[in-house]
């Protein structure tokens, strides 16, 4: 079983803060301090140290909260299982596009097959990463960057990012220069969005901002978004699921745009889980975990 104070030193681990991580367990700073201490002798070496006033964590303490979260969510599992296949719970995390335009119809076939709960929890990529983190999700399906030393992933598949117009829109099914948006009206996700990130970060490169746009129309769905765009309001970029199925929408292309992205499956690192991912996503799962697990 995993050591009881592995929580204490995770809350601290992701607070540093004494008094925080004591009220957060309903415990005093000085029992706080003993449990880390004693994770300290059991380690045989410094977890947290002081520079000035501010707590600071070493990179032990690093290593110790890679484990403790691999141990926590395996033993959760664990016990789990122990209860019965009845009572399972699948927790599958994924971003906006995953979620709504690459994993629904894999996903419902799962809940009409089985009688498992399933939880689904669709969110931007820090977001999902922090729940991974809790032991809230088995695994997640997210675009954009993380960091790959702290979780364990692999290519989930391959999506184009491209831009989406109307299909009587002057740039429809062309390849267009970053000059020939000035003057349109873009309608993009909020801000922090991946899909965003990747349009500000390829006009910043160019020495362009959002400002480049007559208008900015901002929605947080992509169901609007692609309303807004079938109705003639503007054009936007997404990638190339979201434009499929909807006839009445073209995708073009930016010529300095690269449009090769990937969707990663991210899940903590010592965490048996491809046989789970396997199970729920079946023919969608990502190819080369038949000899996992």
């Amino acid at each position: 079983m995993v050591d009881y104070r592995i929580r204490t030193f995770l809350t601290l681990y992701e607070t540093m803060n004494y008094r925080r991580t004591g009220e957060l367990h309903c415990l005093s700073q000085p029992a706080v301090s003993q449990q880390i201490r004693g994770l300290e002798e059991k380690y045989g070496c410094k977890l947290f140290q002081y520079d000035g006033r501010k707590l600071q964590a070493t990179p032990q303490a690093q290593r110790v909260a890679e484990y403790a979260r691999t141990a926590l969510y395996n033993e959760q599992r664990l016990q789990q299982e122990l209860t019965g296949p009845a009572a399972r719970e699948v927790r599958v995390g994924a971003t906006k596009t995953i979620g709504e335009f690459v994993v629904a119809e894999a996903l419902s076939r799962y809940i009409r097959r089985t009688g498992d709960s399933l939880k689904i929890v669709v969110d931007n990529t820090r977001a999902l990463l922090s729940l991974l983190d809790h032991e809230q999700l088995d695994f997640a399906l997210v675009e954009g960057a993380f960091d790959r030393q702290r979780y364990g992933s692999c290519l989930f598949r391959r999506a184009k990012f491209v831009g989406l117009c109307r299909r009587d829109h002057p740039f429809a099914g062309r390849t267009i220069s970053l000059e020939d948006l000035a003057g349109q009206c873009l309608v993009v996700r909020e801000p922090g969005s991946g899909t965003r990130g990747i349009l500000e970060n390829a006009l910043a490169e160019r020495g362009y901002s959002l400002d480049l746009f007559s208008r900015v129309i901002c929605a947080n769905q992509f169901s609007l978004i692609t309303r807004f765009v079938s109705a003639g309001a503007g054009i936007t970029f997404a990638y190339e699921p979201v434009g499929e199925g909807r006839p009445e929408l073209s995708p073009f292309h930016l010529d300095c745009l690269d449009e090769r992205r990937e969707f990663s499956l991210v899940y903590l690192k010592g965490t048996r889980v491809f046989s789970l991912v396997r199970e729920v996503l079946g023919e969608e799962a990502p190819e080369g975990l038949e000899q996992a697990d």
